[in-house]
């Protein structure tokens, strides 16, 4: 299937890259925190430390482009600019988690989020081996619920590895593709 607006991250994306990612966990806690009243305590702002966990060989990064972005890694047009990003961290037994996937409010309802979502599904049984897919996904993310259902995901109990600590658990819905 073709996504022409997502690709692999390269190093000349780090700086994109790390502001998403911190883009969408400001976002996030915020949101949390107007949702159920109190703060989780997390830092919101990724460093590229934080990046090597999504890194090959233990996962990797993909970003999206909008308006003119070349997906292949080659030349941006005129008015291209970083407008998602994901990523997969690879797991014990075949499985992969997606993490961290995040559309600018400003490219929402552009298909954007699907595009990732087949890239990162292709991408977690053609280049890492995966047989299942994982994810987790706070209960206030009802339109990424719709589109990780639209796609064969089914809620399942919380799994190990999972970076949601057990006492918050019940504010998340936990995700699992079977591949293949």
């Amino acid at each position: 299937m073709d996504h022409p607006r997502v690709r692999e991250t390269t190093e000349q994306d780090e700086s994109a890259v790390l502001q998403l990612m911190t883009e969408y966990m400001t976002w996030a806690l915020a949101t949390f925190e107007q949702t159920y009243g109190f703060a989780m305590g997390t830092n919101a702002r990724h460093t590229s430390a934080d990046l090597d966990k999504f890194r090959r060989p233990s996962g990797l990064l993909a970003i999206a482009w909008a308006d003119g972005g070349a997906a292949d890694g080659g030349t941006y047009t005129a008015g291209a600019e970083p407008a998602g990003v994901a990523a997969l961290r690879v797991q014990d037994g075949g499985v992969v988690e997606i993490k961290r996937m995040f559309v600018r409010p400003g490219h929402r309802g552009t298909h954007l989020g699907s595009e990732m979502l087949d890239w990162l599904l292709e991408r977690s049984q053609d280049d890492l081996g995966a047989h299942i897919v994982r994810l987790d996904s706070n209960r206030f993310m009802g339109d990424a619920h719709r589109l990780y259902e639209s796609r064969g995901f089914v809620e399942r109990t919380p799994y190990a590895g999972s970076e949601i600590p057990a006492e918050l658990q019940h504010l998340w819905r936990f995700y699992e593709l079977r591949l293949g």
